[in-house]
């Protein structure tokens, strides 16, 4: 038998010595005799030598199968690159178009804006909001009352600016009022945590939870949180139906000016001190003005042009 190097680093002279005397050790082996070795010498077996051109040959193999997954790998990583990349360009370059929606007295509207959340807009308020919402937050600004229900998004939280108020929120349910006549601009939340305070210095927000409503002072520049019992109602016009509770008879005239469209005159300053706790729940302009015909000497005149003129009985 003769056997051929076929490899360049076998060692030649371990090739002839196996190659001179493989025949006859075969036939000892079929035949069940031991090996005569007589006086050949076995050259030197680098064992660990052999051992590492194994080991070489292995990695090589391994080297060979794995590139195509890295290069596959790499491509995936350089599309992820480049999609991350023009998103982040396009979101930074976006220019929002800033629409306004006015709802007019003896007017309400839901405005659905582009991120899901919704917005109930009440009579004589306006809300200016962008047409898609870019960069790490989503703003919008308010004059007069509003319920937000806020789609969650932690990572892009949702700002209300209303006059002198700002608001932070996550994702929940809260009511607005902030009227340019009215001397408190008040947020009441239902659900959820919202952060609260001014937007004309730097202080720390305030945190609110459900149940509770913050009160700005305009003149003071001051918001103070309180618990309010009765933090259901202050949303109760999306339903149409009014509360007041200990308000004054100027503060419920205003609120039927807005809800009705129409005009009062008071003739006497006096009566617009009385304080009303009533809840409508009809929506009817003619059964609010006689609860409080009833329940103060207080009467209400039509004229011609259409103005309620209230003057003490």
């Amino acid at each position: 038998m003769h056997i051929k190097n076929t490899h360049k680093n076998a060692d030649p002279e371990i090739i002839n010595y196996i190659s001179e005397h493989i025949d006859n050790d075969i036939d000892c082996l079929l035949e069940d005799k031991p090996l005569n070795m007589g006086d050949r010498k076995v050259p030197e077996f680098d064992e660990y030598k052999v051992y590492q051109n194994i080991l070489n040959e292995v990695n090589k193999r391994k080297k060979r199968k794995i590139w195509p997954a890295v290069r596959w790998a790499c491509a995936i990583a350089l599309l992820l690159f480049n999609i991350s990349y023009f998103t982040y360009q396009y979101v930074i370059d976006y220019k929002p178009v800033y629409q306004e929606v006015y709802a007019s007295k003896g007017e309400k509207l839901v405005v659905l804006l582009a991120d899901g959340s919704r917005v109930w807009l009440n009579a004589d308020s306006k809300l200016v909001y962008p047409d898609k919402f870019g960069g790490d937050e989503r703003k919008v600004s308010l004059v007069g009352e509003a319920y937000f229900e806020i789609k969650k998004n932690s990572k892009m939280p949702f700002i209300v600016s209303a006059d002198e108020m700002r608001i932070k929120v996550t994702g929940t349910k809260f009511n607005v009022s902030a009227y340019p006549s009215d001397k408190d601009i008040t947020a009441t939340l239902d659900e959820g945590k919202i952060s609260i305070g001014s937007s004309q210095n730097n202080s720390s927000l305030l945190e609110m939870f459900p149940g509770q409503t913050a009160v700005y002072e305009r003149e003071s520049n001051k918001c103070k949180i309180r618990t309010n019992e009765y933090y259901k109602e202050d949303s109760n016009w999306k339903e149409n139906r009014l509360a007041f509770r200990n308000t004054s008879l100027q503060d419920v005239l205003n609120v039927l000016s807005r809800q009705f469209n129409v005009t009062f005159s008071v003739n006497d300053t006096q009566i617009k001190s009385f304080t009303y706790t009533f809840v409508s729940k009809n929506n009817d302009l003619g059964n609010i003005l006689e609860t409080i015909e009833s329940i103060t000497p207080v009467q209400f005149k039509k004229t011609s042009d259409g103005v309620y003129i209230a003057r003490r009985k």
